[in-house]
């Protein structure tokens, strides 16, 4: 039997009000949370510090505060964590993502490649020069990571199936205007890439569209959400096969869709999505 893993997600309470301060407290409660119920990584929201108050780049990765306390806290409960916090990087500042193991040492790092509006300021490019998505390895599982904005890109997400991913982790403090919108997107990330999607946000309650909506949650190959906060504060554990692919229905791919979507693809007709585009007002 295929080893399961234990992935906890995180809908972190974001007050409205002027003092913020205590979201690094509660992610921190978040990852104690997490070992106690057995799981094997955590996943938190984008830039706690930023929610929290704090002013862009400030730090570097290795000095930040909230960085010291995640590592601290990993060690202590025996937990991997993924977030991402604004850190400094020479005179410019990086919206970065880090991976931590059980022990609360740094496995892997990621920048966010596609800001935001207000967001254009932020370094992008790779922490590695020539692998802007790098995929790391977790105690056998192979994942990447994405950053808010970065969804609405599914070029990098294929990019993270083509490289063999099994899960993509995504920390975001983005907003669904519709109530729907983002929720089907990140389905969609999961099915065309045949790879689990997780992600971890903001909660303000009660939830609005416009406002931050929670609901984190673990997406499996066949779009099903696994696992789910639903629109309130908390933490949800999904235990999975990172392994498993939605079985294809028909003859031949080896019955498995991320092989038969791998085996079918044209890549030699998708040279315009790599041209720059001719910028214009109308888009």
């Amino acid at each position: 039997m295929a080893k399961l893993f234990r992935l906890a997600v995180t809908s972190i309470d974001r007050p409205e009000v002027e003092d913020r301060s205590g979201v690094i407290d509660t992610c921190v409660a978040a990852i104690v949370e997490a070992g106690e119920r057995g799981a094997d990584l955590v996943l938190l929201p984008e830039e706690p510090d930023i929610i929290a108050g704090a002013t862009y780049g400030v730090h570097t990765l290795e000095e930040h505060p909230a960085l010291l306390r995640f590592r601290e806290q990993a060690a202590a409960s025996g937990v991997g964590v993924i977030s991402t916090l604004s850190v400094k990087v020479g005179d410019r500042h990086a919206n970065t993502a880090f991976l931590l193991d059980r022990k609360g040492e740094i496995l892997g790092l990621y920048r966010k490649k596609h800001p935001a509006p207000s967001e254009e300021a932020i370094l992008t490019e790779p922490v590695v020069a020539g692998d802007p998505f790098p995929v790391f390895d977790f105690e056998g599982m192979k994942m990447g990571i994405g950053i808010c904005m970065d969804i609405h890109f599914p070029e990098m997400f294929r990019i993270y199936g083509l490289k063999g991913a099994d899960l993509v982790c995504v920390p975001t403090m983005y907003l669904d205007y519709t109530g729907d919108m983002l929720e089907s997107i990140e389905k969609a990330r999961a099915i065309d890439s045949q790879m689990y999607f997780a992600l971890s946000r903001y909660i303000t309650r009660p939830f609005l569209a416009g406002k931050n909506m929670g609901y984190a949650k673990v997406i499996a190959p066949d779009g099903r959400v696994i696992c789910s906060t639903a629109h309130r504060p908390g933490v949800a554990i999904a235990e999975f096969d990172p392994k498993w692919r939605m079985e294809f229905w028909g003859d031949g791919y080896a019955g498995n869709m991320r092989y038969m979507f791998d085996i079918i693809r044209r890549p030699d007709l998708y040279g315009e999505l790599v041209r720059p585009k001719e910028k214009d007002k109308e888009g």
